[in-house]
């Protein structure tokens, strides 16, 4: 037993040969203090998840369909006159596409008057679409649409559909339906493409949601959510000909067409506790364009070919026990050096102070 004490590393001094000090009682309390400061600190690292964010090409077929998800107000627009359609690179082109997707006609106080489920009418790549008559309008339409327009009747589209994950737009327009705008020459002037986006989103809306409430500070936006655009007609403007005189073009109405460019970003979360959930950011840049032409609205979509994968990590024990001996031992091996010099230091000054060298 003797031979293996001698292995002993940390020797043990007689009490009776040490000395307690004023000095090290003080080094002694603020190295504890500043020992459990971080030690609890460390151990807020340890029950802390964090995300850790990564870029891998994206692995995806081309027949996958990818869900949009809108919800948009346009109150000077009657819902009869909008056409919902879809079109992408791939060459399909669909009128009124469907998924989910409804009408709600809306007073020009905004109150709702009814809702419409919207139909679809597709149209794949070799067909010539330049007019759309699947409604079958009469003159009693007509009358009806009149009424609407002046009355100031709103639309208001909302619900998902689905598309190709390949680049393409979708729009809100009146170009189906322009072989009423002979009848409707007049009432035409009142139409307005000024909307507001209460929701866009790309991907199943509830994991979107449930990623918002759950993983914060983790990247996901909507950034068109709430963005409001007003389209100011312009007055009514004369124009000077020498040989026709002073006429005016009133019938001239300034139009707008609104674009919005979103570049989609597939995004996967993988939390320590459950599946990987697949949802997708974008970013957005819009463009307003004034012309005589159809009042319609673009949104336009193109795709990333790099996933952002958020991956929660929490640190192991090992990590922490390391830590922790790294932390204590190191703030007591400081504090032993700074006891150390202090205390040399006030028994050296003590020595001057006695032989009256301290001045």
């Amino acid at each position: 037993m003797r031979a293996l004490s001698r292995l002993d590393l940390y020797r043990k001094v007689p009490r009776d040969l040490t000395e307690p000090t004023l000095s090290g009682a003080l080094v002694s309390i603020f190295t504890v203090l500043v020992a459990l400061y971080l030690f609890f600190a460390e151990f807020t690292v340890l029950i802390q998840r964090r995300w850790e964010s990564e870029m891998v090409i994206e692995e995806s077929k081309t027949e996958e369909k990818l869900q949009i998800n809108l919800d948009i107000t346009m109150s000077s627009m009657p819902c009869e006159l909008l056409s919902f359609d879809a079109q992408d690179v791939m060459g399909s082109h669909e009128v009124d596409a469907h998924g989910n997707l409804f009408k709600d006609r809306l007073t020009s106080k905004g109150d709702l008057i009814g809702t419409q489920e919207i139909k679809s009418s597709h149209f794949g790549a070799s067909s010539t679409l330049s007019r759309h008559y699947s409604l079958g309008y009469g003159n009693q339409d007509v009358d009806a649409l009149r009424k609407s327009i002046n009355s100031g009747e709103g639309c208001r589209i909302r619900g998902f559909v689905k598309v190709n994950k390949v680049p393409g737009n979708l729009h809100l327009s009146t170009y189906s339906h322009s072989f009423l705008f002979g009848s409707l020459y007049q009432e035409t002037k009142n139409l307005n493409i000024s909307h507001k986006v209460n929701h866009i989103s790309f991907g199943v809306d509830t994991d979107i949601t449930y990623v918002k409430n759950n993983f914060q500070g983790t990247g996901i936006v909507s950034p068109l959510d709430g963005v409001v655009q007003i389209h100011e007609k312009s007055e009514p403007k004369e124009k000077t000909d020498s040989k026709f005189g002073s006429w005016s073009y009133a019938g001239l109405v300034d139009s707008a067409i609104y674009e919005y460019y979103t570049k989609v970003v597939p995004t996967t979360y993988v939390p320590l506790d459950g599946s990987p959930i697949h949802v997708h950011q974008f970013t957005a840049n819009s463009n307003k364009i004034v012309n005589q032409q159809m009042p319609s609205l673009y949104l336009r979509y193109d795709f990333s070919p790099v996933t952002v994968r958020y991956t929660e990590t929490k640190e192991s024990l090992s990590h922490f026990v390391v830590q922790v001996c790294a932390v204590v031992g190191g703030i007591f091996t400081v504090a032993g050096l700074l006891d150390s010099v202090l205390h040399k230091s006030i028994v050296h000054l003590a020595k001057k102070a006695q032989i009256g060298k301290l001045g």
